[in-house]
């Protein structure tokens, strides 16, 4: 099947802290309470056993795929790489020859469970039994199709994030989840963040007052812009399944897909989501043929009146700043994605090396990407409930709510935005990979732009 990246398949080792501290019931209890939305029902005793080997399939051959199957294989040692799918035979190929020399006893993939096209993630599944556990990690687009069809196999889910590009893809997810806890399936997303042990721990000192009360809530994304790698003898199809950040219907967009962590951090920290946003962006000096915005800015409402801020740019030589800013009647925070060490300060600077830090966090680096597989494995073998999908629905949500204002240049209730019916890659289900793309080119390889004012997302 596809993957979620065009990078090197065992690229996010860089991110992998070897060798796995061993997660405690403790942080399951904890987990529990800070990740928020409906709890699951009881899960069946599926596999709970630390002798039992389970099976896994990857779906979704690279680079977001290639870092979660390592960190499953280093949770938990009694695992099996099953079977692979990914839209090209290259990447396919590649992360089980990667996979092999890095656990030369954990991977069981044989030549014929390597599946290569659009279809190849149901053969891929189709190998696992009740109760084994399937990675997805393909574009998002089509992560309601595959998350249904796992549902539909009883099996436990690593999903990454974002879970759906579109109001219409959540409504799916939403559906399929309401099964997946009826049957009391294991459903774990990528949203790595909430699960860094500083991140979590600073989360806590402001839900228990350190920070005051919250007055205003900043993402912030300026980096580098994204490379168009070249066409080459790819259908445009392929060549934007290569390029996945760069189109709207793959990843959701810029907003949906790189700003997604930071604002779920702060709708954590506030302990709601907005319910009105509006914005602006699009492209400055991009000039590459493809739909990636190089700025912008969005101004969330919540509730109570208080405001969640985002500013993104994309450029060559700018300004490089991540992180999501919290201020409060007390002071503020640095905290989320982009930031390994979270503080409370005095005063709103966030900038300055000469800030004074008033409260940080005790807990030992632990890398996230590890921890998400750590606690979702163990609650897998101790037949433990574990669902974080109606969560991180609503993180999607938040971020396609923004980048819907952003395109439509109209301010809009969360509530309006619900009710769209807008599908990025309508029939998602029925393309194959050497057909049309749900976007094609112009006749001068130009793709469509939505402009602010014309674009309607009912």
């Amino acid at each position: 099947m596809l993957s979620q990246s065009d990078q090197n398949p065992i690229s996010r080792r860089l991110f992998l802290a070897k060798g796995t501290l061993a997660t405690s019931a403790s942080v399951l209890a904890s987990a529990a309470i800070l990740q928020g939305g409906e709890a699951p029902k009881a899960a069946p005793p599926v596999h709970a056993g630390e002798t039992n080997v389970l099976k896994v399939v990857l779906v979704g051959c690279g680079g977001r795929g290639s870092g979660a199957i390592m960190q499953a294989l280093t949770a938990d040692k009694n695992i099996k790489l099953w079977a692979v799918a990914d839209a090209f035979s290259d990447r396919a190929n590649n992360i089980v020859t990667a996979m092999k020399k890095e656990f030369p006893n954990q991977v069981e993939v044989s030549p014929e469970r390597i599946f290569v096209g659009l279809d190849g993630y149901k053969k891929a599944i189709d190998t696992l039994g009740k109760g084994d556990v399937v990675i997805l990690a393909t574009p998002p687009a089509f992560r309601p199709l595959h998350f249904e069809y796992a549902v539909s196999k009883d099996l436990n889910i690593f999903a990454e994030k974002p879970v759906a590009v579109d109001v219409p893809g959540l409504r799916r997810i939403m559906a399929a989840n309401k099964v997946a806890k009826e049957k009391g399936l294991h459903v774990a997303v990528g949203l790595n963040n909430r699960h860094y042990p500083r991140t979590e721990e600073t989360i806590k000192a402001i839900h228990d007052g350190k920070l005051g009360d919250i007055i205003t809530c900043w993402v912030y994304r300026s980096q580098q812009s994204h490379r168009l790698q070249p066409i080459g003898t790819y259908t445009p199809l392929q060549h934007q399944l290569r390029n996945i950040f760069c189109f709207d219907w793959t990843s959701g967009g810029f907003i949906v897909d790189a700003l997604i962590h930071n604002l779920d951090i702060c709708c954590w920290a506030k302990n709601e989501w907005p319910v009105a946003a509006q914005g602006v962006g699009g492209r400055i000096s991009r000039q590459y043929k493809d739909q990636l915005i190089d700025i912008g800015a969005i101004e969330y409402t919540f509730a109570d009146g208080k405001k969640l801020m985002l500013q993104t740019r994309t450029m060559p030589s700018v300004w490089h700043f991540f992180q999501a800013n919290i201020q409060g009647s007390k002071g503020s925070t640095q905290v989320g994605e982009g930031v390994r060490e979270p503080r409370i300060y005095a005063g709103f600077d966030m900038v300055s090396p000469s800030r004074k830090s008033i409260w940080e966090p005790k807990s030992e680096h632990y890398n996230s990407y590890q921890k998400e597989h750590d606690v979702f494995f163990e609650a897998i073998r101790q037949s433990k409930p574990y669902n974080e999908m109606d969560r991180s629905v609503q993180a999607t949500f938040v971020a396609i709510f923004g980048r819907t204002v952003m395109q439509t240049g109209q301010r809009l209730t969360a509530d309006e935005v619900w009710k769209s019916k807008y599908e990025f890659a309508p029939q998602i289900d029925k393309l194959t990979i050497d057909g049309p793309s749900p976007v094609m080119p112009d006749a001068k390889g130009d793709y469509f732009i939505p402009i602010p004012g014309d674009f309607k997302f009912i």
